[in-house]
């Protein structure tokens, strides 16, 4: 997929996250959105690169309550590509279309911030990713 992680935007992380220095980020370049933990972030960490119209049908499942830990399992499809699961323990999401070894793993805890910054603070959105933090 086309984009380069250092090319342009901010990763962002949930207002929820706190002074946490483990959770969901992601950051929109322009062309990509990429998505990572920033508790093993990337170059070394595994990150996700996904379309922008696949990012808001993601979002759209957050909302309609899909990606509630307790309605995931073994991993499935969501959003054209990517493969989200639960363990009981970790939410996983994995680009169906790249090795296993580019899994990013979130805690419930990480997971949860994430799912809150979106359904009830509107983040994550497009405009969100590419507007300047607050505290910036």
């Amino acid at each position: 997929m086309v984009g380069d992680q250092h090319s342009c935007g901010v990763w962002r992380k949930s207002a929820r996250s706190g002074a946490q220095s483990n959770c969901v980020e992601a950051r929109f370049d322009g062309t990509v959105v990429w998505l990572h933990n920033s508790n093993n972030p990337s170059p070394q960490g595994p990150t996700i690169t996904i379309t922008p119209e696949d990012w808001l049908a993601f979002l759209d499942h957050v909302h309609a309550g899909d990606l509630a830990p307790q309605r995931l399992g073994t991993p499935a499809l969501f959003a054209g590509r990517l493969l989200i699961g639960f363990d009981g323990e970790h939410v996983t999401i994995q680009d169906s279309d790249t090795p296993p070894t580019s899994t990013v793993t979130y805690t419930l805890g990480e997971w949860h911030a994430f799912l809150d910054g979106v359904t009830h603070d509107d983040e994550f959105t497009l405009p969100w990713l590419l507007s300047t933090p607050a505290n910036a």
